[in-house]
């Protein structure tokens, strides 16, 4: 009878054993197998077309057109798909662009002269060079001399030492103010927040840090000589991928990240497995699972970036 009842209770902390196995497993399979809420673009970018829909109309009231003028070198990839998002939404909102292409091969005189003369156009509410130029073109001499009332993605040194100075009366850089808009979609506070911000790049990186620091966020800016990527993530409550490098951001260097964590793709890069279209900075596939919110290139910041590439237009338009 006693090696019954030994037997039994055996058999009753193995299936007790078994039972608690099971619910760890079971939680830990959860943490992987969670879907993350994808944060689109199109939601974040209406609100501000509505907006804008609002002020064209004050303003055709006053005989006053904004226009847009781009200015290309060459044909970049990355470029090109980023203007095809520009005129879908400008013709979308009815707001006047123009673009100027440049031969690859001009001289930096002749090209100088070229952006004096859409400077100079009365008509002209908004210029976007779209970078980065050909080594043989400096951006010197725009920076130093666009009017800061038409410098609506920031290119010029005027609009960015205000920035630096954590001023807001100036036309911040457009990606970079769509990654503060997708937080603020979010109705995340910054404050106490921990955000990586991957990549360092006048264009998206350096700007970004700024601003979010100016929200009160602790920002850590990681780079190509940054050790131990993935500890620095393990912190984080949002991870800004910035870096221009196709699926730089993996699922292992996730592994350790919090639940809750808000994956934000700013990344423009042609595919890299030879397919046609482009991808961000994420690898979606393996990201996705372990982050709590996350944006997918294309239908992301990119279309939020047209959307308020057009609001400053407008905005120029007003003053």
């Amino acid at each position: 009878m006693l090696s019954i009842y030994i037997m039994m209770r055996i058999l009753l902390v193995l299936i007790i054993m078994r039972q608690l196995r099971s619910i760890i497993y079971s939680d830990a399979s959860e943490r992987v197998k969670q879907m993350a809420s994808v944060v689109k673009g199109v939601e974040v970018a209406q609100r501000i077309k509505d907006d804008i829909r609002k002020r064209l109309a004050a303003l055709k009231e006053k005989a006053v057109s904004p226009k847009l003028v781009m200015l290309a070198v060459g044909d970049d990839p990355a470029n090109i798909s980023y203007e095809r998002g520009i005129v879908k939404v400008f013709d979308e909102l009815e707001i006047a662009h123009e673009k100027v292409m440049a031969a690859e091969d001009i001289l930096q005189e002749d090209f100088d002269r070229l952006f004096d003369k859409i400077n100079q156009d009365p008509a002209v509410n908004g210029i976007l060079v779209f970078r980065p130029l050909p080594k043989s073109l400096s951006i010197e001499y725009i920076a130093n001399n666009i009017d800061p009332g038409k410098d609506i993605d920031c290119i010029g040194y005027y609009n960015q030492a205000c920035l630096s100075m954590g001023r807001s009366d100036m036309f911040y850089p457009c990606t970079a103010e769509a990654v503060v808009k997708f937080i603020e979609h979010e109705n995340i506070d910054l404050a106490y927040k921990n955000v990586v911000v991957i990549g360092r790049s006048l264009v998206v990186g350096r700007p970004l840090v700024s601003m979010l620091i100016s929200k009160n966020a602790t920002v850590t800016c990681c780079h190509t000589k940054t050790a131990d990527m993935t500890d620095r993530i393990s912190n984080a409550d949002i991870v800004v991928t910035a870096a221009g490098k196709a699926g730089l951001l993996k699922g292992d260097m996730m592994k350790n990240a919090k639940p809750d964590c808000f994956c934000i793709d700013v990344g423009i890069n042609m595919r890299p497995d030879g397919q046609k279209g482009i991808c961000g900075d994420i690898d979606f596939e393996s990201v996705e699972p372990l982050a709590g919110k996350i944006t997918t290139v294309p239908g992301g910041v990119g279309s939020v970036t047209s959307t308020l590439l057009a609001e400053h237009v407008v905005r120029s338009a007003e003053m």
